[in-house]
């Protein structure tokens, strides 16, 4: 068996840098618990792009960073072994968006690593690479790729994966043995996730000319140009999977990028060709704030890394958070990504359970509670929020707590107790034993036009509100007070945001409004109650007569092909 240890988007050398030491201080400790835990070693590091925070840090202090931390890593999983390094959009480009493409930094590191770590990426334009089994030694083929490749253009964070340099590899790979599978490396993703496909880019910390043309003009040049979906993702990614599985292999796809560990099973559905198994891993480096522009006290993402078990015949891939700052500090907790067998060039996969990462603290209880008021605001909701958290019993205290409160455009935020005053927005709420009441005036859009004004012509028709559960909590509570015609239309969900699974759950009426509880409640989970826009009537599928008097409408039979 081969254990693999994937570390991605370390960021090292990113401008909060007391607490990145705090991090991957905590990370070393990590990989050493997990490391015991298995009681067999490391036989290979992927570290899957993003080494670095920005191709404009310094090579020589940037490789001396890099070395530092492979050199704790190597000591605590018991010595050397070889290491794959692949590049990300960070080591290419300013903040890993702003242009032209810089190749100096991984060239940099390239020259000053010891002959048991391979650095690809300093070879373009040539993007992939066949890593020699006589290097790393294990019992599969090992291909690089770098996805970062983006010679023109100013503005980007996505990349390229281009035909002809996964044919190159393809043709390598043919002297293998064709019964190992394939694990394949590279930063950017295959398929899309379900992390950031709708949010838009993140523009609070930037000049008031780079927020206009993100927000203004490139919506009116690109469709959804100001979506992170449309520019993180890799130009060719399709035409990359459908080789893949033509390889006829089994493929196992290790990626970045995203911040976020998540799976996906593809199954080859032409004879001869293989399945593809695809893993991201989470930020071994940061720990980023789940909602833009909160303060760094605010919820956040907890950093991870994978670890990878193949053999000839099984796969196995867990992500391991962990704990790095407070209580927290050195808990560690492994969740399972992905359970398949292999026979030849398929995957049976082995659903595993649907978990997510306990480390923190524990509440009691998690409420929140909305009540929507017409406002003056034209074509707007007033919020009025009551939001009370209870510690766990078995604490002597509630838990650091803070929570972000945000609205659109032209809101204003005043908090009602325990103290009346006003506060800009966005503004962290600190929890406590009291409940803490506010209103958030003109805080949503009540009708199409409106949010329009807001959100241009592709704004969604549904509003919602949510609550973010920072801790894992007995119980959690989402309710809203709201008139008839909300009620009757309001749907539910619960958002694991560390996967950015959203899952449908049920919306509960009792009287004048609506709930959602969950029991227990996993931390980093976003419940939300949606409901349609003012002045908007969706239109509902027809039936026919027999479906109307309650039986089964008979299926319309497909017509063939050639035939009337």
């Amino acid at each position: 068996m081969s254990i693999i240890l994937q570390l991605s988007d370390l960021h090292l050398l990113a401008a909060h840098q007391p607490e990145q030491e705090r991090v991957l201080s905590a990370l070393v400790e990590a990989i050493a618990e997990d490391a015991a835990h298995r009681a067999r070693g490391v036989d290979l590091i992927a570290i899957t792009g993003d080494v670095f925070d920005s191709s404009t840090a310094d090579p020589e202090r940037a490789v001396r960073a890099f070395d530092a931390l492979l050199g704790e890593v190597q000591a605590v999983i018991g010595g050397r072994v070889p290491v794959v390094v692949v590049p990300g959009n960070h080591d290419r480009r300013v903040g890993g968006v702003v242009g032209p493409h810089r190749g100096e930094l991984f060239e940099a590191l390239a020259a000053g690593m010891p002959p048991d770590v391979y650095v690809h990426g300093s070879d373009t334009p040539f993007l992939s690479a066949v890593v020699p089994r006589a290097f790393h030694g294990q019992p599969f083929c090992l291909v690089a790729y770098d996805s970062t490749y983006l010679p023109q253009g100013l503005l980007s964070a996505g990349g390229t994966l281009r035909q002809e340099d996964l044919l190159w590899a393809a043709a390598q790979l043919a002297d293998d043995d064709p019964d190992l599978p394939v694990v394949f490396l590279l930063h950017h993703h295959l398929v899309p996730t379900p992390i950031t496909d709708f949010d838009p880019i993140e523009t609070r910390d930037r000049s008031r000319l780079f927020r206009w043309g993100i927000q203004e003009l490139l919506p009116r040049l690109v469709a959804h140009g100001d979506r992170e979906e449309l520019m993180m993702t890799a130009l060719g990614a399709g035409t990359a999977l459908s080789t893949l599985h033509a390889l006829g292999r089994a493929v196992l796809v290790l990626h970045g990028h995203k911040h976020n560990a998540t799976a996906r099973s593809l199954d080859a559905t032409v004879e001869g060709q293989g399945d593809v198994i695809i893993a991201s891993a989470g930020s071994a480096g940061t720990a980023k704030t789940l909602t833009p522009g909160a303060t760094r006290r605010a919820a956040r993402l907890w950093p991870s890394f994978n670890v990878i078990e193949l053999d000839r015949d099984a796969l196995s891939i867990e992500a391991v958070s962990f704990g790095w700052k407070g209580r927290s500090r050195g808990v560690v907790d492994q969740w399972p990504l992905v359970w398949a067998g292999r026979q030849g060039s398929q995957w049976q996969v082995a659903p595993a359970p649907m978990t997510s990462p306990k480390v923190g603290p524990r509440v009691a209880t998690d409420a929140a509670r909305y009540r929507l008021q017409r406002s003056r605001a034209s074509g707007r909701w007033d919020l009025d929020g009551l939001r009370q958290v209870t510690p766990d019993l078995e604490a002597s205290r509630l838990p650091h707590y803070v929570e972000t409160l945000d609205g659109i455009r032209g809101s204003r935020l005043t908090l009602l107790a325990p103290k009346e005053c006003a506060k800009a927005l966005p503004h962290d709420l600190h929890l406590g034993f009291e409940p803490a009441r506010y209103r958030l005036t003109g805080a949503l859009p009540r009708t199409m036009v409106e949010a329009r004004q807001l959100g241009g012509e592709a704004a969604s028709p549904f509003a919602s509100v949510e609550l973010l559960v920072r801790y894992t909590a007995g119980e959690a509570r989402l309710v809203l007070e709201a008139p008839e015609r909300i009620l009757e239309a309001s749907f539910a969900s619960a958002i694991d945001v560390g996967t950015g699974l959203e899952r449908p759950v049920s919306a509960v009426r009792e009287g004048d409004t609506v709930r959602v509880a969950l029991r227990p409640c996993p931390a980093r989970t976003l419940l939300r109650i949606y409901w349609p826009l003012d002045g908007l009537q969706p239109r509902r599928a027809p039936r026919t007569a027999r479906s109307l008097a309650g039986e089964p409408a008979e299926p319309v039979p497909r017509r063939r092909r050639g035939t009337l």
